[in-house]
């Protein structure tokens, strides 16, 4: 029998996927990131390491936070209603902005205001519709989370249709993707069993190899054409 107990098994299967589902998803960009003259191999454990770094822990505390499922449908509704909102302030604050670092600095503070409003908004929804389960509010929860939803799409397809932006929205759609899978994989006894076995160690090897490969000429060149997957080190 495994000395580990069920927390710790748990740990090392979330952040075992993590790793595998950062790895996969860092496949497409490993071609656009060695045109800049970097080894493909490098290229590809950078890249891998830095999303490993971010998607790991991210899966770990989605499995931990499984049992507060209405607190995650509460977050993933402010985020929907939050969408397009937020493009629109990004947009206007582009075209009246001169000062970039200002604007910047802008957005990142009344965006966070924006989110946690739409956060509390959508519990709020939610919360009103379960004090009395009656027809007419859930059809009023049904026709906010429709909203949330067309919104997102909106910015999404708003996103792939810009030239500058269309790169970032399919990295970030394929590393939702892998995670997605990553999750469902979570849920798989047999996929779970192979993950424990290759547990944290696994995670840990791929993360350290991606922040020691991402450096230098490497970090730039990920920085420049493949930002989403570059981890904090590229977004900071």
């Amino acid at each position: 029998m495994s000395r580990l107990g069920p927390r710790e098994s748990h740990t090392g299967a979330a952040l075992a996927l993590g790793a595998v589902a950062a790895a996969v998803a860092a496949l497409p960009d490993v071609r656009r990131v060695a045109e800049a003259g970097v080894s493909p191999g490098v290229a590809w454990v950078g890249l891998a390491g830095s999303t490993a770094l971010v998607l790991g822990p991210l899966l770990l505390l989605a499995r931990a936070a499984a049992s507060r499922l209405r607190g995650l449908t509460s977050v993933a509704l402010g985020i929907g209603l939050s969408a397009l909102p937020l493009a629109f302030l990004g947009q206007v604050l582009k075209v009246h902005t001169h000062h970039r670092p200002l604007g910047a600095a802008t957005f990142g503070a009344l965006a966070l205001l924006l989110v946690l409003f739409s956060i509390a908004l959508g519990a709020r929804v939610l919360g009103w519709a379960r004090e009395e389960p009656a027809l007419a509010r859930r059809l009023v929860v049904r026709f906010v989370a429709l909203v949330a939803v067309l919104g997102s799409a909106v910015v999404v397809l708003r996103s792939l249709a810009s030239a500058s932006a269309h790169h970032d929205v399919i990295d970030v759609l394929r590393v939702l993707a892998a995670s997605a899978i990553a999750w469902m994989g979570l849920n798989q006894p047999r996929v779970e069993m192979w993950a424990r076995r290759a547990g944290a160690l696994a995670w840990v090897a791929l993360v350290v190899a991606g922040l020691v490969a991402a450096r230098g000429p490497v970090h730039d060149a990920i920085r420049e054409r493949a930002p989403v997957l570059g981890g904090p080190a590229a977004w900071l």
